[in-house]
């Protein structure tokens, strides 16, 4: 067999000198900054690169530059495949939305395993240059992040103590769950059931905290079996409505802590010949694209996540590329949306 040597990869200093510009030039006008120099001048350049068959060399600039220009994106292990998490997908097309006209990539950092020897190393290895941290969890390893490592972070769908020093973007799960839950008190509802997420989870802690409050604000007592537990996901919801409707007297309505949590609720109502709302209302939070097309269409907190994901970025590379620290918490609102899993209980009728 004989062999060919592969032609050799064309440098930025070949380009420039066919070019007929200095090398500064070509690099400019390779990384976007077309601006400096007259049309004809990039038109040139360009074209050369074209013929030559160029391409940057990343890794070299990145060295030079002392950035990669890539984010990571880090999801504990206990959030399953990202693919299959609704939230963790909205957030991650918007972290791309705002990384891409930036020139920047991404990184997803899966982690194998929270042994803190290990850890630190799959997330600080020299790949990244800032990380956003996707929903920590309560008494994670990630949580002493500033401990172990100065890359710059932006966590998102916690809303974490101030002591730790994050900067923080999320729902404002309290202000959205008391909003949810005086929603169906109005309607009429005083047996309301609720669905929890997991109790490692911040979010889920708040929401059901806010649930509680809002019907101890209306002076309704909450008995113990009104609560189920559930892990944030559609079995969860299937598992916690065959506790709920087994209360006697019966709940007239059912809060799922996030929309998959409903989306299972719903079923289990399905199969044991429980109709929706006729005689159980059943309301979400969060309003994944599946909860419009559930049947009926579920009642539910509309967050942005989405638009939590761009500023989360947007925060990341203000924090690279201005050396500013960022600290605190940003809580979005969120937006009832009324369909057709909600109504007033039939003892409230006329």
């Amino acid at each position: 067999m004989k062999l060919t040597r592969r032609a050799a990869r064309p440098t930025l200093k070949q380009l420039a000198e066919e070019a007929g510009v200095s090398i500064g030039t070509a690099s400019n006008i390779l990384s976007g900054k077309t601006q400096l120099h007259s049309p004809e001048t990039v038109e040139r350049v360009l074209s050369v690169a074209r013929q030559l068959g160029y391409r940057p060399n990343r890794v070299a600039r990145s060295l030079a530059a002392r950035r990669t220009h890539t984010v990571g994106v880090v999801v504990e292990p206990q959030h399953a495949v990202f693919t299959r998490n609704p939230y963790v997908t909205a957030v991650l097309d918007g972290v791309v939305d705002s990384l891409t006209p930036r020139g920047y990539h991404l990184k997803i950092i899966t982690l194998s395993d929270l042994n803190p020897r290990t850890l630190w190393h799959q997330i600080d290895d020299g790949t990244v240059d800032g990380v956003i941290l996707v929903a920590p969890l309560i008494g994670s390893p990630l949580l002493d992040y500033h401990a172990h490592t100065q890359l710059p972070c932006v966590v998102v769908g916690s809303t974490l103590p101030e002591s730790l020093g994050f900067y923080c973007i999320d729902a404002d799960n309290e202000a959205m769950m008391r909003l949810l839950t005086e929603y169906l008190i109005g309607m009429g509802h005083r047996r309301i059931g609720f669905v929890k997420g997991p109790d490692n989870q911040w979010s889920a802690q708040q929401r059901l905290q806010a649930y509680l409050s809002a019907m101890d604000a209306h002076g309704i007592r909450v008995d113990a079996e009104w609560i189920a537990p559930s892990n944030y996901e559609y079995s969860g919801g299937l598992a916690a409505a065959q506790q709920l409707l087994e209360v006697r007297p019966r709940l007239t309505a059912i809060i799922a802590s996030n929309d998959m949590v409903a989306l299972g609720v719903l079923d289990a109502c399905v199969q044991r010949g429980v109709r929706v709302p006729t005689d159980v209302s059943v309301v979400g939070f969060d309003d994944v694209p599946l909860a419009a097309l559930a049947k009926p269409p579920l009642t539910t907190i509309r967050i942005p996540i989405h638009d939590i994901g761009l500023e989360a970025a947007q925060a990341l590379l203000h924090q690279i590329e201005a050396g500013e620290t960022l600290r605190g918490a940003r809580l979005v609102q969120g937006e009832l949306i009324v369909r057709k899993s909600a109504a007033p209980p039939r003892k409230a009728k006329a």
